[in-house]
């Protein structure tokens, strides 16, 4: 042991001898110091949102019937809903083709979706060369009587009810209320088990999409009920809880509006 103490000792006076003779010069000019410096995440694309969905309702081919949907969809001039998808929920084929008709020279020059066939949507349109406030007449070179508009809007400001669903969508028609009248568009919505549907209330009054065969059924609203939507606003639907098969509808507001939800 007394060996090992002097060992120690002897260790320890060498290292003072190196280490005294140097301190003045490792004080006044100390080794460099690494900074570890964690680099800042890569930023992403910009989150875009959905488009601006504009259904072709079904009978629209039929003159004089509603045919788009939104008539006059708000299209913002950048970011979210900026861009335009025309879902055909026709049994016929139609287009959205910008212009006033058939005779316009300039038909087609802004956008033009080429045919839609049933049950089918377009490509996402993104307009060009367009500033806010414009409102831009278009139509269907199929069917010209069938016409509508887009006006463009400042970014932030679109998106109304349904303008940026994607899915699976039930559309409540303006008019529905009206006894008689379209009501739910489409009348029959095929959807798997786990969508999520949207449901858009395009009337200018409350309305609900509440399972069951109507008011009278003791089991209304035990599989889905989307609750009052009022007037421009929008609900959504949960599958996850549906078995499939076919699932009957209505309004809780206006009963005689019915419709069908067949879940596969």
């Amino acid at each position: 042991m007394g060996k090992g103490l002097l060992i120690m000792v002897i260790t320890l006076a060498i290292g003072a001898a190196i280490v005294v003779p140097l301190f003045d010069d490792m004080y006044k000019n100390p080794p460099p110091v690494t900074q570890i410096r964690t680099p800042p995440p890569p930023s992403g694309p910009p989150q875009t949102g959905g488009p601006t969905v504009i259904a072709i309702l079904s009978g629209a081919a039929v003159q004089g019937s509603p045919n788009y949907d939104p008539d006059n969809a708000k299209v913002p001039i950048e970011g979210v809903g900026s861009e335009i998808v025309w879902d055909n929920h026709d049994t016929v084929p139609h287009t959205a083709t910008s212009g006033t008709g058939a005779d316009d020279p300039n038909k087609g020059k802004l956008f033009d979706t080429s045919i839609i066939s049933p049950n089918d949507k377009s490509d996402n349109t993104k307009l060009e060369g367009v500033s806010e406030g414009d409102v831009i007449p278009y139509f269907c070179t199929i069917h010209p009587y069938m016409t509508s508009q887009l006006t463009i809007v400042a970014a932030g400001q679109g998106a109304q009810a349904g303008e940026a669903a994607s899915g699976p969508t039930i559309n409540i028609l303006q008019g529905a209320a009206v006894q008689g009248s379209q009501d739910f568009d489409p009348d029959e919505l095929t959807a798997k088990k786990g969508d999520v549907v949207n449901v858009i209330n395009h009337d200018n009054v409350p309305h609900s999409v509440t399972s069951g065969t109507g008011a009278d059924d003791p089991n209304k609203g035990k599989l889905f009920d989307t609750s009052i939507i009022n007037g421009g606003e929008s609900s959504k639907i949960s599958l996850s809880e549906v078995d499939a098969g076919e699932h009957n509808y209505f309004c809780i507001v206006h009963p005689y509006m019915t419709g069908m939800l067949k879940v596969e």
